[in-house]
């Protein structure tokens, strides 16, 4: 091939690495919001929200036993709860009497979980009554999904360093991203669909929130939110990039020097 062609086929492996790479980082932007914000499902205002006397006992003990006669009451939401695997918001205003019945103090009607707290409670030997303990229902699917969107990161990183490095065979990292690209998305829907199989479970958001949710993936009359719109698409991109590492593999040479002549 002449110079000028063996020019152009280089510049197009370098373009292909190169919006695989900002590929890569959509996804993994996606999956980091999904997180971080809890709507993956929401409590629509006007929801009746079905709370169990057990819930309050330990931190309205007096309340309860003089107001409460039935097993189970309902309150209605005034605004609009989330549920996601970060935590769950309340759908009551901040400082309103039934979010401090609820979380057992005055202040915000959300609850972020704290991937840390199982750490902390180990190692200041259980001294701290604020950390939370480990608890599968809540750590799991936040676990699961952060550590999907972490070997994401490792995978862009590697996709970068193989857009930087001329030593770099395409063929061979192409591969290997797909095989990165398929344990980290993989891993992350893990922890989305663990948030829904663990619906029936007590400490679920989904049963706290939800209303009557008879079982697993049942989500009661909650509706899907924005922040699981954004994880699915992060998921579908993560597996149709799967694929595009694959063709993109078998088309390449093996490496940036490898090019006909």
């Amino acid at each position: 091939l002449s110079t000028t062609k063996q020019s152009n086929l280089r510049m197009n492996a370098n373009n292909r690495g190169i919006v695989l790479c900002f590929l890569i980082y959509v996804v993994l932007c996606a999956t980091i919001v999904s997180i971080i914000e809890m709507p993956w499902l929401v409590v629509p205002v006007g929801s009746k929200v079905n709370v169990n006397v057990s819930e309050l006992l330990s931190n309205n003990t007096a309340y309860v036993t003089a107001n409460v006669t039935n097993d189970n009451f309902t309150w209605t939401a005034t605004m609009p709860g989330y549920c996601g695997v970060s935590g769950y918001c309340y759908p009551f205003e901040d400082e309103s009497v039934i979010v401090a019945m609820l979380s057992g103090k005055w202040g915000s009607r959300c609850n972020q979980i704290n991937p840390l707290d199982p750490i902390m409670k180990r190692y200041r030997n259980n001294v701290d009554s604020s950390v939370e303990e480990w608890n599968v229902v809540r750590f799991t699917p936040l676990y699961a999904a952060i550590k999907g969107s972490l070997s994401l990161l490792i995978t862009w990183i590697v996709a970068i360093c193989s857009c930087c490095n001329h030593e770099c065979g395409f063929c061979t990292i192409y591969s290997v991203l797909a095989v990165m690209l398929t344990y980290s998305t993989t891993v992350f829907l893990v922890g989305g669909t663990l948030l829904f199989l663990y619906s029936q479970d007590e400490d679920s958001c989904i049963q706290r929130l939800c209303g009557d949710v008879e079982s697993a993936f049942d989500i009661g009359h909650c509706v899907p939110g924005w922040s699981l719109y954004v994880a699915a698409g992060g998921i579908i991109c993560g597996y149709i990039l799967v694929v595009v590492s694959c063709i993109l593999s078998c088309k390449t040479p093996l490496g940036r020097f490898n090019i006909p002549t």
